[in-house]
């Protein structure tokens, strides 16, 4: 009887201990940790979508030549500035005078006939008034004046279109402008056979650039004119450039499988640092808020537990708590007079009240960068809001536990024990 009496005894001294303990460690474990706050605070939110485009001029312009011939001498180099009208090139005119000379000839040819029948045409049309030929021969001469005139007519076009031949062997900038490239050399021989070759690229003006940049079918339904574009090129890193978009092209790029869509997005270059050909790596601003409130995105992911300070588990709350919690929660306006949108934009914050304790707070939320989100309401710059626990031991003591049963290092004579 003694015997079972002192083994209740014991089981309960132990049972207590036990408690003691388990109450010890939870306070313990709350004691080296706190909580990591911040205050709502203003700053700028950008929603952005990334692409890569190349740099070119607004108004690009090939100079090509519509004739066969060598190059004899080259008047312009790569970066000139070139005027309208200025000479470019000459391609060797010597058959293209022959050519002209040739049909100046048959024009002069053709002329003199024309004029021949045209006489013996009027001769016999008055002596067929008179009586004296036959309707046959006035037929006849009526027919040799009219094909005179039509070889005349021939020969005209013929000779007009060697002088314009000749006339191209000179070819001049249709622009002012500067020279990009330059694609033959003196003494090339350039052959225009089925489309015209191109001798000269210019730009009209590199003060303007546009970017053509391709964006992810994803992505594309939120890229509209007129929006904002900052990008950056890799021969200068440090440097933002501006631009807009002017264009949105439907025609779709397809490329093993993947679908781009072509912007074009216009940029000013004062200080000509943007080249053609540079690869630009654009930020489309979607959307932006300037100066609003925002928090971190992981205010709206802290979830307290029971070993963070201030937080009251549901089931142990006083009823002041509770009724503190409850008007927390609460939205500002009935649901009904909030729209679907309003509704499905909101999120939850544990806010630090003046007593310690941890309180849930809905918030209606803004946009967000995938950092930092807008509070549009629910919480402002004098709330208290947890993001997080940190803790507060001291770092060069360790909490591990050493089993003995584990090999253990010898560290005065370096041998490690083996059971």
């Amino acid at each position: 009887m003694k015997s079972t009496t002192k083994i209740i005894a014991l089981s309960l001294v132990l049972a207590v201990a036990g408690g003691a303990i388990y109450i010890y460690k939870q306070k313990s474990s709350k004691n080296n940790v706190s909580l990591e706050t911040i205050n709502p605070s203003p700053g700028d939110i950008v929603q952005t979508i990334t692409a890569t485009g190349r740099l070119q001029p607004i108004d690009q312009v090939d100079v090509g030549t519509e004739i066969c011939g060598t190059v004899s001498k080259i008047f312009a180099d790569f970066n000139e500035q070139v005027i309208k009208g200025q000479v470019l090139l000459q391609i060797d005119p010597l058959k293209a005078k022959v050519r002209v000379e040739q049909t100046k000839a048959s024009y002069q040819s053709a002329e003199n006939e024309a004029q021949y029948q045209k006489r013996n045409y009027e001769r016999i049309n008055e002596l067929f008034q008179k009586g004296s030929v036959a309707a046959t021969e006035l037929e006849t001469a009526e027919y040799r004046y009219k094909n005179a005139r039509s070889s005349l007519v021939n020969a005209r076009s013929n000779l007009e279109q060697a002088e314009l031949d000749l006339a191209n062997c000179t070819i001049k900038s249709p622009i002012d402008g500067i020279v990009l490239s330059r694609s033959v050399e003196a003494g090339q021989t350039v052959a225009a056979s089925l489309s015209a070759p191109t001798l000269f690229t210019l730009a009209r003006d590199l003060t303007q650039m546009e970017v053509k940049a391709d964006v992810d079918e994803a992505d594309i339904g939120q890229v509209k004119s007129g929006q904002r574009v900052e990008f950056s090129v890799d021969a200068f890193p440090g440097d933002k450039f501006e631009g807009e978009i002017q264009e949105v092209r439907l025609s779709p790029n397809i490329s093993s499988n993947v679908v781009t869509y072509t912007v074009i997005i216009k940029a000013d270059n004062p200080k000509q640092k943007l080249l053609p050909g540079m690869t630009a790596n654009c930020n489309i601003i979607v959307e932006e808020a300037l100066q609003v409130l925002t928090i971190p995105l992981k205010a709206l992911q802290f979830k307290p537990d029971e070993n963070t300070p201030g937080y009251v588990p549901p089931a142990e709350t006083s009823k002041e708590s509770k009724e503190r919690q409850q008007r927390a929660q609460r939205p500002d306006r009935p649901e009904g007079g909030r729209s679907k949108q309003a509704r499905e934009n909101r999120g939850r914050v544990w806010v630090v009240e003046s007593d310690g304790l941890l309180n849930s707070q809905n918030v209606e939320l803004g946009i967000s960068d995938g950092t930092k989100v807008q509070i549009l309401s629910g919480v402002d710059k004098n709330y208290t809001i947890a993001i997080g626990v940190q803790s507060t031991a001291n770092a060069g003591k360790s909490n591990s536990t050493t089993n003995p049963f584990m090999p253990q290092n010898n560290r005065k004579s370096g041998v490690k024990t083996r059971m």
